[in-house]
């Protein structure tokens, strides 16, 4: 899926006499520089970086996770311990995105008792509303973008927007703010995509909620993390207007193929062209192999297969996941051709998605018979790997 940043244009400054190097401006220089443009999102993406960086989450799901840095009490107490406009307008951020209702009412107090002059907009952030959302989904269903419309308390109005990827678990993979209503944004996704295959609907707020939250909770426990430029470094602002919505919706249904379903979905592909000259002992037990994949990991149809499915399938999943000869493994790329064929066809998806989708098996054969053959830890030994490389990786 397209997931299009809005520009963002740096805000520059003198650098003094010609050839003075120039210096990174520090944090009351830029929150000075946010209230100049005053308009609410500058402010509230730079503080909402900041809670980023003081989140708790960023330790979770590391073993022996020591907390490392200062923290978010340490960060409101520098806050409050120097009294100037700055600060006393990252006060008023921060006790709005905080979900801690009572430390809002105490940052609120301490910043309203030190008189400084601030914009409306700013003592007004509790009247910020969500108005509309809507999803952003291609045919091949590795993701979506989720985005949701809201109207600022100044009166202007922005878009935020989550990419939920599938294939990766039903996470947040990315997310970001895009300084344009919600109408105008969907305009330029529609612009970015030019596909026929992706779709735009209308999503009710709740729903919208009811598939954000979680995919961030999973986000959050993923080792290691899935981070860009803007994630998760808009989360504290994302969550906050997630916490505007109503909280009855419903999120993603995984389609139910139960073992009587998948058999005949097995012995349909055996008897089609596309895979009767493939109908043996060791196939049928690697399709269900394939079956095992397609519904329980991804998007959980095993009748749809984009070009990012196979590339998780071949280079990660089948080596770790199957123990088994290498002679019986190097079946599967065949095997999986056949498959995506069939697939497309009775899902009807285009014929130049289904070349891409081969393209990509075409491309990734190479690796995964090289894999297969190779020494490599499997199965639990495989995930406790990862997991020790990461956290060497972040010492």
């Amino acid at each position: 899926m397209p997931k299009r940043k809005h520009p963002r244009k740096p805000v520059r400054r003198s650098a003094g006499r010609q050839g003075r190097a120039s210096r990174k401006p520090d944090l009351m220089e830029s929150v000075s520089a946010a209230l100049v443009l005053d308009l609410p999102l500058p402010l509230l993406e730079l503080t909402s970086a900041l809670l980023a960086a003081v989140d708790p989450r960023r330790n979770r799901g590391l073993r022996h996770a020591e907390p490392s840095g200062p923290t978010q009490h340490d960060l409101i107490t520098s806050f409050l311990g120097v009294e100037l406009p700055q600060t006393s307008a990252l006060l008023l951020v921060v006790a709005a995105l905080l979900p801690d209702d009572v430390e809002r009412r105490r940052l609120r107090r301490a910043v309203l008792a030190r008189n400084h002059p601030l914009p409306q907009w700013l003592l007004s952030l509790d009247d910020t509303r969500p108005t509309t959302a809507a999803r952003m989904s291609h045919v091949l269903g590795d993701g979506d973008n989720v985005v949701v419309g809201v109207r600022m308390s100044d009166g202007s109005e922005v878009s935020v927007v989550v990419y939920i990827d599938h294939n990766f678990g039903t996470l947040v993979k990315d997310a970001f703010v895009i300084p344009a209503p919600i109408e105008e944004a969907v305009d330029l996704f529609r612009q970015a995509a030019d596909d026929p295959d992706t779709t735009v609907a209308e999503l009710s707020l709740a729903d919208a909620r009811a598939r954000i939250e979680p995919a961030i909770e999973l986000g959050a426990i993923t080792v290691p993390p899935l981070e860009t430029d803007t994630w998760p470094g808009c989360r504290a602002l994302v969550e906050w207007v997630l916490r505007m919505l109503p909280a009855d919706g419903t999120g993603y249904v995984r389609p139910e193929w139960d073992e009587a379903a998948l058999a005949e979905l097995t012995d349909r592909f055996f008897a089609s062209p596309y895979g009767a000259a493939l109908d043996d002992e060791d196939r049928r037990s690697l399709l269900e192999s394939l079956l095992w994949f397609g519904t329980d990991y991804g998007p959980g149809d095993p009748l749809r297969w984009s070009p990012t499915a196979v590339e998780i399938l071949l280079l990660d999943w089948l080596p770790r996941k199957i123990v088994a000869e290498a002679e019986y493994l190097a079946k599967a790329p065949e095997l999986l051709r056949g498959f995506v064929r069939f697939c497309h066809a009775e899902r009807g998806i285009r014929p130049e998605l289904t070349a891409e989708t081969e393209q990509a098996i075409d491309e990734d054969e190479p690796d995964y018979q090289e894999v297969i053959r190779s020494p490599r830890p499997q199965g639990p030994e495989a995930l406790i790997a990862a997991m020790l490389e990461y956290e060497e990786g972040q010492r």
